[in-house]
Parts: C-alpha cells; structure tokens; sequence
C-alpha cells in the first residue's frame, strides 16, 4: 500500500517541479530579451552597463542550459526526450565546443571574450526561438479554437513589432516615433496593408525597415503556417489537434498532407522572391534622380529584396517616399513606373501572391499530371502493360480564382480607362480657406499605350497589393469610387490578400446569375456549390460591407474637423479594410482618433471579418431543431 502511495506521488512531484521550472524559464526568457534589447536596441551611451547585461546573459544561458538537462533527467522516456529537443542539446554541444576552441587557440579575429560573447547571444537567440516555437506547438495542441488562435497571434506580431519600432536604433536620432505611429506602421505591416504614417524610407532606419520586411514576410505567409515552418526545421512533430487547428487556418482539409503542403508554400515563396529580387536588382541599380546617379550597391541590393517580399505578400510598403511613381515630379531621366520591372516582375508577383496557396498548388499538380501524361504516352509500355494516366483537372476552387481574377485585370483597366477624363483641369477641389482650383486628370500628358499600360497595372494593384505608379489624389470621384469597388474585392482566399475575396464576390454573382435563369441549383463549370458555401459567401458579404460602413463612419467623426471629403474617407476605408494601402492623402493627416479606427480596420480586414466573428462565438451551441418555414416578401 505504502508503495502504491509513493508511486502515485513521483508524477504529482515531477509536474510540480517541471511546473516551477517553467516559471524560472519564462522569466529567464523574459530577461533575455531585456538584455537583447537594452544591448542592441539602443544608442551609446547603453542604460545599463554592457559588462553588466554580458553578465546577465552568461547566468541565462546557464539557466536555459540547466534547464534542459533537468528535464532529460526527468523524462521517463529519455531516449524518446533527446529526439525530440536534438536541436536544443545540438547547439549546446556547438555553443561549448566554438568557446572551448576560442579560449584554446585564442583566435586574432576577435579576443576570446569578445568571441565568448557572441557565440552567448546567438545561443540566447535560437533558444528564443525554440522555445517560441515549443510554445507554438503547445497552443495548437491545447484545444482551442483555430480562429481565436489566428486572432490572438495577429494581435501579439502587432504588439512586438510595434514595441521594436518604438526602439531608439529604429528611427533616425533625434526622430522618435510615437507609439500610436509605431503601432499603425506595425499593424500595417503584419496585416500586409502598406499605409503608412510615417516615411519608410526615411523615417525608419535600416533596422526599423528590416522589422517592418520581417513583419510583412511573416502576416504574409500567415502567422500559423510560419510557426509551422519553423517547427518543421527543427524537426518538433505536430500532434493530430495541432495538425487540425494549423491546417483549418491555412484552408486546407488534407492534414495527413500538411507538412507536403507547408514545404511547398516554403519553397515557392523563397524561390519566387529570389527570382523577384534579381529581376528587381537591375532598375534599383540603375541610375535615378535628374544626374542618372547610381545608387550604392548595398542599398540596390537592399532595395530589391524589400519590393520583391513586399510585392509577393501584396503589402505595398515601398522605399520611395512617391512609391513606384518616384522620379515623375522630380523629372528623373527614367522614373520608376518606365521601366519594364513594373508590370514584367511586381506585376506577376502581385498577381501569384493573391492567387492563394491552394490554387498555387492545384496549378502545380496540374502542369505536373499533363507532363506525366504527355510521357506516358510518349513512351513504349514495356511487356504487354499499359498505364491509364488520369486526365489533368483544375479544381472548382481554382477554376473559379482564376477566371475571376483575370476577368476582374480585365473589367478594372477598362473601366478606369472610361470613367477617367483624357485631360485638362477634371477635379475641381473647394476649400473653404479660398476659391476653387483646378486640377489636372491622372491621364494628362500621357500617351495611350501608357494609359493602358498604368490602367492594368492599377487593376491589378488596387486588388490588396497598394502600389501606385500614378498620384491617386488626382484620380476624379468616379475613378475613386471604381478603385473602391477594385478593393473591395480584393484578392482570393488564403493567399497574402484581402477584401472579400474573389471567390465570395463570384458566388454572389452565380446567385443573381442562376436565379435569372430559374434554376434551383447555382451551377458553374458543370459543377453544383452547397448551400452551406453560399450561406457562408453572404454572411461573409454582409459582414464586410457593414465593416467598411462602420470604418467610414468613424473616419467621418474622427476628421470632421479636417475638411475631408467623404470619397477619400471612403477610399481610406476601403483600402484599409482591403488591407491595400492606396491613399489620396488622408493617411498622412490622420490625428489620433483617425489612426485608431484604422488600425481596426487594417486588422479585422486581414483576419476577415467572419473570421473574427467565428473566434468571439467559437463556443456559441448549434441547435437541433428548427421552426416552421413562412414565406416573406422579395424585392
């Protein structure tokens, strides 16, 4: 009996102790960022002193150390345990063999203690991530709801990046940002919107610039599916609730495929960045300003990177204070919209970045089953058999992304093209401080195969992606109001866009379409789509639009003083919640309130206002009765 007693006590004493050695971690964790922070973060003169913080960091690093080997000693299973964490007793055994080495030869690079430093902070640093990525993986597997998952880790990304902007080394000296600005430039960073407060360019330094790339990279990709990425580097193993929870958020119903999944949106998002990046490097390096001046080659490096993961993820951000319009006013020899980089590579990027992932991998199997097939029949069979290749087909899903957005390229250059005047004064502004002024249409002084050429390229853009090689202030109030319609739209579902989605916008259309036709099923390309989708398209529907009014109106109450005009509110708003980024200049005017209910709209814009609504009532009951149907009146 005394043994049973004893036997039953060893786990409650080992959860105990694992419990308090997860405090002592997340406080050690905690301090290492501190230190991180005050070491890095700042300019010279530090807060504290920097032999004090390489103190610090030597007991953490001691701690995370003990830590582990605790827990070895304390598995039940230690084989089992040293697979799991082979990452963290890995770098362990590198982290003491770099320092053994640097104290033994006394390396002439840097002094042994400078070296022992380093290799201290980098060991801090992937065990930062590690544990980040352990606690990923725990949240996925702890049961609740995906959507509330996808909420909070949204709110957390804008959170830390805008504690980072707020960092001294972010802003140039002497130009501090305020925290509602670093929390606007944060937001709509991660939520891949590109409006901005502040100028990229100059008003963040090389390191607020690099936070803000990296929070593009990641609310593009998808936060979920990036701590995915991450754990699968490491070789942490999903549970099967993990697998659901991750898989439910990137829009994908194949677990047992998730990790093939995750590797290639990993390998094409890399890949075509890269290829993005070099096809960039030549416009960037060209020469600009009136002088034809090249710029230093670090810098068109650095630039080309930035626009190439900033046009894949369609967040807009730009390193031009005219984005992709710079050099027009300033009457540089070839400004940027002239040369063929623009609709030769951001265009393309732009337009395979909101396709959506799942299209991106249909479309890939399907190139891949027409060259199996055309091999197949190719070749001889051998021995008498044969090989029946299955005829390549695109999906419903895809069939319907991509025909909707190529007619939508379409629809959205020639009708800017019609509702915008050819030239002379279009747009009479009244100000109450004086007269009316004239000003000039978007198409003055700009030939017809560069009207179309701009046409196509702001369809494209005004869909999520928010780069502009035209003024958009000078666009008249139907070209606007057609842009708005564009961003409304948005991109399709699952992919580094926003606004209503593609998708939800052609259900919608096939409703009208199939109730004019007096048929009882909503039918396209031969195929039947459940009431259930079109439930969903509607409320989706709904719920967006009363998101863009409710964003209206508060822009409206917040600026009321600022003599703005209600079309640029609505295009404000509009491109917010599209997560787009073009403005006609109110952005730049926002006071405090402005900012705030666009930070909302930013937010609830890239989650999805459905989204959002699911993760509030994720535990709202579904009941098994219904009451008697009654006719109502239509129309």
């Amino acid at each position: 009996m005394k043994e049973q007693i004893v036997l039953s006590r060893q786990p409650d004493r080992r959860a105990t102790i694992l419990r308090v050695m997860d405090v002592f971690l997340g406080l050690a964790g905690l301090a290492a960022v501190a230190a991180l922070v005050l070491e890095y973060g700042f300019r010279e003169p530090l807060p504290v002193d920097r032999q004090l913080l390489h103190i610090v960091e030597s007991v953490i690093v001691g701690i995370f150390v003990l830590d582990r080997f605790i827990r070895l000693g304390l598995a039940g299973r230690r084989l089992f345990y040293l697979r799991e964490n082979w990452v963290d007793f890995l770098l362990i055994l590198l982290a003491a063999v770099a320092i053994t080495v640097s104290f033994r030869l006394h390396l002439s690079v840097l002094s042994a203690g400078a070296l022992y430093v380093v290799i201290t902070q980098v060991y801090i640093l992937v065990s930062l991530i590690l544990h980040g990525v352990s606690i990923h993986l725990r949240f996925a597997g702890s049961g609740i709801h995906p959507t509330r998952l996808l909420f909070s880790s949204f709110a957390v990304f804008c959170l830390v990046g805008s504690g980072l902007l707020m960092l001294p080394v972010a802003t140039p000296a002497g130009q501090g940002a305020s925290y509602i600005d670093a929390l606007f430039t944060a937001t709509s960073a991660t939520c891949v919107t590109g409006l901005i407060v502040r100028q990229t360019s100059t008003e963040w330094t090389p390191f607020g610039q690099a936070v803000i790339l990296a929070l593009i990279q990641i609310g593009g990709l998808g936060i979920m599916m990036f701590g995915t990425i991450l754990a699968m580097l490491v070789g942490k193993e999903l549970s099967l609730r993990g697998s659901d929870a991750i898989g439910r958020t990137m829009s994908t119903d194949r677990i047992g495929r998730l990790g093939r999944t995750v590797a290639f949106v990993v390998v094409l998002t890399i890949a075509l960045e890269i290829v993005g990046a070099i096809g960039f490097y030549p416009m960037f390096a060209a020469g600009q300003g009136p002088e034809s001046t090249p710029p230093p080659q670090a810098k068109a490096v650095w630039d080309s990177v930035f626009h190439s993961v900033s046009s894949f993820c369609n967040a807009g951000f730009a390193l031009y204070a005219d984005n992709m319009a710079q050099g027009v006013k300033g009457n540089w020899a070839t400004p940027l919209r002239n040369h063929w980089q623009i609709f030769g590579v951001m265009a393309p990027l732009i337009v395979v970045g909101g396709l959506g992932f799942p299209v991106l991998q249909d479309v890939a199997g399907y190139f891949r089953s027409v060259v199996h097939r055309l091999v197949g029949r190719l070749s001889r069979p051998t021995a008498g058999m044969t090989h029946a290749w299955p005829r390549p087909r695109l999906s419903l899903h895809s069939k319907i992304v991509l025909s909707s957005s190529a007619l939508l390229i379409v629809l959205g250059a020639v009708g800017l093209l019609l509702v915008e005047p050819v030239g002379g004064p279009v747009l009479a502004h009244h100000d109450q401080r004086g007269p009316a002024s004239a000003q000039k249409g978007i198409w003055y002084g700009v030939s017809w195969p560069q009207r179309a050429n701009q046409a196509v390229f702001q369809s494209i853009t005004a869909r999520t992606a928010g780069f502009n090689t035209i003024e958009t202030a000078r666009l008249s109030n139907a070209g606007k109001l057609w842009m708005c319609g564009l961003m409304l739209i948005g991109g399709s579902p699952a992919s580094t866009a926003g606004g209503m989605k593609t998708v939800t916008v052609a259900l919608l259309v096939l409703v009208a379409y199939n109730m004019l036709r007096r048929r009882n099923d909503v039918e396209v390309f031969r195929r039947s789509v459940s009431v259930e989708l079109l439930k969903r398209a509607v409320a989706l529907a709904v719920l967006y639009l009363g998101l863009v009014a409710a964003i209206t109106l508060g822009l409206c109450i917040a600026m009321r003083n600022h003599q703005q005009q209600f079309i640029d509110l609505l295009f404000e708003a509009c491109s917010a919640c599209g997560t787009v980024g073009l403005t006609t200049g109110v952005t730049s005017g926002l006071n405090f309130s402005g900012k705030c209910v666009t930070i909302v709209g930013m937010f609830i814009g890239r989650l999805g206002p459905l989204t959002l609504l699911l993760a509030l009532a994720s535990r709202i009951r579904h009941v098994k009765y219904e009451y008697p149907a009654e006719t109502v009146v239509i129309g």
